[in-house]
């Protein structure tokens, strides 16, 4: 297996969502691969960051009396009385015990549409910045920022044509104090997105860009600003087109390349 087709699969194997064939595989790779096995790991840590961050509900005492209210369910038939007052009890034990146990996965279930809702999952727009952050940190954890490395604009564009259905604008801002030191493809939003890498200083900025979906596609929206475990971006849409700018720069320089940036874009 090679590191393009492990990249493709490794968030399917941290989320234990493959074959044995296809983990055996992977794991495989990522034994003897520095950079896969240093993306695995990022990954692993991002989704225990998740996990311990996530927010947890229990269901309260007066939902559980309206679940009670509205889970109702027809009780088979009574047997028929007898002298037997001890066979009597047994049976509406029985019956009690069918009942609840028939009301447990409903009561569950209900619990988490009724009382949690959308609540329980983070909205689209958090699972796109947290996908976006996690993807620039990828990038440097695994050392694997770039598929092609140039400075040279007229190098980086084509490379991405043939592997993009739309063209990305590259240019190189090293006369402004960002030179371009490449670009690699990445995914985002479940969508091939190019990542245009520059440097200030000793900081890496990936500028990632993919095209705009759902009823917003055809919209342009402002640029915003968000900042999340010592990473900031600023987003902006235009043209049907998404673009992030992610770094741990100042924030200063980080807001002056997302000028020029938008000259472009």
């Amino acid at each position: 297996m090679i590191c393009a087709e492990t990249r493709r699969l490794i968030d399917a194997y941290v989320d234990n969502e493959l074959d044995l064939r296809g983990a055996l595989e992977v794991e495989e790779h990522i034994a003897r691969c520095p950079a896969c096995g240093a993306e695995e790991r990022a990954l692993r840590e991002l989704q225990a960051s998740a996990r311990a961050n996530l927010t947890r509900y229990s269901m309260s005492p007066e939902l559980e009396a309206r679940l009670r209210a509205l889970l109702q369910v027809e009780e088979p038939p009574a047997p028929a009385a007898s002298g037997n007052s001890s066979t009597a009890r047994v049976a509406r034990r029985a019956l009690r015990a069918w009942k609840w146990a028939a009301l447990a996965p409903l009561a569950a279930a209900a619990a988490v549409l009724f009382a949690v809702g959308p609540g329980l999952w983070p909205r689209r727009s958090e699972a796109v910045e947290d996908a976006v952050i996690a993807a620039h940190v990828r990038s440097l954890l695994a050392n694997h920022l770039t598929d092609v490395a140039s400075s040279d604009q007229h190098t980086v564009k084509p490379w991405f044509q043939g592997k993009l259905d739309y063209s990305v604008s590259v240019t190189d801002w090293a006369a402004e104090g960002f030179p371009l030191v490449g670009g690699r493809l990445d995914y985002v939003e479940d969508t091939p997105a190019a990542a245009l890498v520059y440097k200030r200083a000793q900081h890496v900025i990936n500028l990632f860009v993919w095209p705009s979906k759902g009823e917003r596609a055809s919209s342009d929206e402002p640029v915003r600003r968000l900042c999340r475990r010592g990473y900031c971006a600023y987003r902006w849409s235009k043209e049907g087109m998404r673009y992030w700018a992610v770094s741990d720069v100042n924030d200063a320089d980080l807001k002056t390349f997302v000028e020029l940036a938008r000259r472009e874009h």
